[in-house]
């Protein structure tokens, strides 16, 4: 019988080990190269803080609400500047990371909601009488009515162009005044999409200026709470909030709403119009944003949002801890 080779043994036991060793070394070497990969790529979305950026966010005469919310907001819109699709689809996803900032806790939210979405309300630090205004009724006033029940003193203020169904549920199951308009940026005959028995139609309907409305019709100077689902009309009337808009030049506060922005099937106007309010508001220094909502129905995207006033005084004193 042939003597076994003892040493071919002791030369597999070195082996063995150094595979190991060699495969454990390409693993780590792989982990590093993905790790510097990530670090990479998440540089290249970061963009750096201008001078304005850095006066900003150490301006002390600034609200704090709002430095804490623009120091998360700014730099995760940043790298979507400009380009108006990226932006509408990704910024839901991106700014909800920021709806949990400590500088929140001044600000008492609670939800309410109806029967398709939620609604929420900053409530007042102390017992005052409230006007709450909701444009585009929808057929559907189960969340003012929760509200109403949370909060008893508020008087109610609701428009839509269709009066039919509308106006019992504001009027009678609600206590509210009812108006048949379409509130958008003018007065007079225009299109509008109307919510029927049969679904969505568009039709003539009277329009009538938000500023107009405020001013004339609610006749009121400080609306606390705004509900907002008008159908493509949001865009001018938000565009009326700015520093500067209309109803700023009028000495109108909006000191909170909820807002649910639509998109154009066809074209990128409203991207552009959604992406242009943003940015704005971000230089307003007024509102901070928060709880977006990406809804996918049918064909149609909407985002929903909730803006709070952090900078008119009468909304501050009575929302602000």
């Amino acid at each position: 019988m042939d003597n076994f080779n003892y040493n071919r043994l002791d030369n597999n036991r070195l082996t063995f080990p150094r595979a190991i060793f060699c495969l454990r070394s390409l693993l780590w070497f792989l982990v590093a190269v993905f790790f510097v990969w990530v670090v990479v790529k998440a540089q290249e979305n970061v963009v750096p803080w201008d001078e304005a950026d850095m006066i900003l966010v150490n301006d002390t005469t600034i609200s704090p609400i709002f430095r804490e919310f623009y120091k998360c907001v700014k730099p995760k819109l940043a790298p979507l500047k400009g380009n108006y699709q990226n932006f509408w689809y990704d910024f839901t996803n991106v700014i909800s990371e920021c709806d949990s900032l400590e500088a929140y806790t001044a600000l008492d939210i609670r939800p309410s909601r109806n029967r398709d979405e939620t609604k929420y309300v900053a409530f007042p630090r102390k017992n005052e009488n409230l006007t709450m205004v909701t444009l585009g009724i929808g057929h559907d006033v189960s969340a003012e009515i929760r509200l109403r029940e949370l909060y008893p003193n508020i008087q109610f203020f609701g428009a839509d162009p269709s009066s039919e169904i509308n106006k019992n549920l504001y009027e009678k199951s609600l206590g509210g005044k009812y108006f048949q308009y379409a509130v958008s940026d003018q007065n007079g005959i225009d299109d509008s999409v109307v919510l029927g028995n049969d679904g969505y139609v568009q039709q003539k309907t009277q329009h009538i200026g938000i500023d107009h409305f405020f001013k004339n019709i609610v006749q009121k100077s400080k609306i606390d709470i705004l509900w907002m689902d008008i159908e493509g009309n949001e865009y001018p009337v938000l565009n009326q909030l700015h520093h500067d808009g209309n109803l700023d030049r009028q000495g109108v506060k909006i000191c909170q709403l909820n807002v649910e922005m639509h998109k154009d099937l066809s074209n990128l106007q409203e991207m552009k119009l959604f992406h242009n309010f943003i940015w704005k508001v971000l230089e307003d220094r007024k509102y901070i944003f928060m709880k977006p909502v990406f809804v996918k129905w049918q064909q149609f995207r909407f985002i929903r949002l909730f803006i709070v006033n952090i900078a008119d005084q009468e909304c501050t004193d009575l929302y602000v801890k």
